[in-house]
């Protein structure tokens, strides 16, 4: 299962560097996410997830002209603590393996950059001086 966490872009930094990072909500399509939703097919499914996920990276920003941060996990039910009606709890802190890709947020909160995961290191020093 894919889950989209919020971040700010000091919290990446430390994932990158330690390895693991303690979760809040990953935000998943969870058996309730896709009964209440069961019109959208599951890529829109996933960018509606991904915008719950935009609009709370947005509200994690250091001041308003440093940007939003979604890092996209994948996770095995056995990882899944919990399920709530859009998102999971991790039992255990995640590894910087899960990460699939990075989403930088635009101000506005309605574009997505992705950003795959070789270039997230390479983009940190970046997003930092932001």
């Amino acid at each position: 299962m894919r889950g989209y966490l919020p971040v700010s872009v000091e919290e990446i930094s430390d994932f990158l560097n330690s390895g693991s990072m303690e979760c809040g909500p990953l935000y998943a399509p969870t058996i309730k996410f896709l009964t209440a939703n069961n019109d959208l097919d599951e890529e829109e499914g996933e960018f509606a997830l991904s915008m719950l996920a935009a609009d709370e990276a947005l509200e994690l920003r250091t001041s308003d002209k440093s940007p939003g941060f979604i890092l996209a996990l994948e996770v095995s039910d056995q990882e899944i603590a919990e399920h709530g009606e859009n998102y999971v709890n991790l039992k255990a802190p995640a590894a910087w393996e899960s990460v699939q890709c990075a989403f930088l947020v635009s101000a506005d909160g309605e574009e997505l950059t992705w950003f795959a995961t070789q270039e997230i290191s390479s983009s940190l020093s970046q997003w930092l001086k932001a």
